[in-house]
């Protein structure tokens, strides 16, 4: 027996209210802007190293002294393995009222109209889970170490071949008395030209850094110099959709906060470490690369697109009856000049 509504009262429907969180996305538009989808599953690097040896001198009618030629390094790596998918049940779109729809309908217009609406949100939600892990791993590169565990509880790790000496842990730091950035910045673009001759463009502060920059009584100081050209912060400036804050332009770079967190099995992870400052080089010189490793499905083979940045499919299942939705890719952010990168811890604990 239908059980009766004990209590009927008026109601308003308002529009609905987007809560979503945009994905985080500035580490790769900022330095992976350059995107290579590569159509194998593994993905080799050759480098040529030579250093700055003086040649050796000999006396006049002396034999040449042999010397030795540059060296050969070759790295192999396979890039990191993502797929998602998300089931959709009939139930779920013919029958389920969601956030501003309809209450009562007249048709099935309106139905399929927000079931649409549904399955457009639910491929969002698969794009926006994929933009988040290519910042992850974006994060980790500028680190040094790509580091990640499949669902298989598989645990995987790339090393990036920075050099040891770029990794600096100051030892007065920023938020002491006497900490002194603009001496650290000349450290860091020194540490990087002199190993590829490249000058840093941009520093991304965790944020305890980027407290501890703002506050730090040199940079004040600097900023009130007269007749000496050292930049200038902009404090007006918003957080972007990206999670990034432009603080604005000092000792010839350009300087930002980015205290962004994305959530790693259900932690969250400091995008740029709270402590440090990334000094880092946007110039095609750097040869920053996205490489995107072949996809590994007989439908991507089907249509000739193995050889993508990513690979969306979805099917149905006739009894019972479900459509799934899948996106698939394999993302690998490689510095492939990682001695134009510093991490420098510049936050004393």
């Amino acid at each position: 027996m239908a059980s009766t509504i004990q209590c009927l009262e008026w109601s308003s429907l308002t529009r609905a209210i987007n809560e979503i969180k945009s994905p985080r996305t500035f580490l790769k538009n900022l330095l992976f802007g350059n995107h290579d989808p590569q159509p194998t599953e593994h993905i080799e690097f050759g480098v040529f190293v030579g250093d700055r040896e003086v040649a050796p001198f000999v006396a006049r009618d002396g034999e040449a002294i042999m010397v030795r030629g540059y060296g050969e390094v070759f790295q192999t790596v396979s890039p990191p393995n993502i797929r998602i998918k998300r089931p959709v049940r009939p139930s779920e779109l013919l029958f389920n009222r969601h956030p501003g729809d309809t209450i009562f309908v007249s048709g099935q217009d309106t139905i399929i109209s927000a079931a649409e609406a549904h399955v457009a949100r639910d491929v969002q939600r698969l794009a926006d889970m994929v933009s988040n892990a290519e910042e992850y791993l974006c994060a980790q590169a500028i680190r040094g170490l790509i580091s990640y565990t499949a669902a298989d509880q598989a645990n995987f790790q790339i090393t990036i071949p920075k050099p040891a000496g770029n990794t600096v842990v100051l030892s007065t730091f920023w938020d002491d008395p006497a900490g002194s950035p603009s001496t650290d910045v000349m450290t860091a673009k020194s540490l990087i030209s002199d190993e590829v001759g490249l000058a840093p463009t941009d520093v991304i502060l965790g944020s305890e850094a980027a407290a501890a920059f703002l506050s730090n009584a040199e940079v004040r100081g600097d900023l009130d110099t007269r007749n000496v050209l050292v930049g200038g912060l902009d404090l007006t400036q918003q957080f972007r959709d990206d999670g990034a804050i432009f603080l604005g332009t000092l000792y010839g770079l350009r300087w930002w906060s980015y205290p962004a967190t994305v959530s790693v099995a259900g932690t969250p992870y400091d995008l740029i470490r709270a402590k440090y400052a990334e000094f880092v080089c946007v110039s095609p010189a750097a040869e920053n690369t996205l490489y995107y490793g072949a996809i590994p499905d007989l439908a991507a083979l089907e249509g000739r697109r193995i050889q993508a940045e990513r690979f969306s499919k979805s099917w149905m299942q006739e009894d019972p009856s479900v459509m799934h939705m899948l996106v698939h890719s394999r993302p690998l952010p490689i510095p492939r000049r990682p001695g134009s990168m510093v991490s420098m811890k510049v936050v004393s604990g």
